[in-house]
């Protein structure tokens, strides 16, 4: 049986394609590129899709609950000094992020609230 093998870099998932599927599946990507409305968007995603360990940390992030998107969302948009942004993880497993400029921000945008963690 001839097959054509798919393997992720960053997972040991691996995709296997009869050569059968193979005429559906460039047929949807063919299709994928041609009703694409910005291929240099479709490009990019492709790229990204491509660096190590991003597509778990999409997948992660869309699990998440609302509001802890909300929150990371908040604190990366807050966070406009990207090379400024620490991160740590204790033991009891917290992770901290950090970024200077962002406290202000994020101060007005909760109104001051404090987060459950000590730090």
């Amino acid at each position: 049986m001839n097959q054509t093998e798919c393997t992720g870099e960053s997972t040991s998932e691996r995709i296997e394609f009869e050569n059968d599927n193979q005429p559906d599946l460039l047929i949807l990507v063919q299709n994928l590129i041609a009703e694409a409305s910005d291929i240099p968007r479709l490009l990019e995603a492709y790229y990204w899709s491509e660096e190590p360990g991003l597509l778990e940390l999409v997948r992660a992030f869309l699990a998440l609950p609302a509001d802890a998107q909300t929150a990371v969302r908040a604190f990366f948009a807050a966070a406009v000094m990207r090379s400024s942004i620490t991160a740590s993880i204790d033991t009891s497993g917290a992770l901290t992020l950090r970024a200077p400029e962002a406290a202000a921000v994020l101060v007005n945008l909760f109104g001051g609230r404090q987060s459950d963690s000590p730090h």
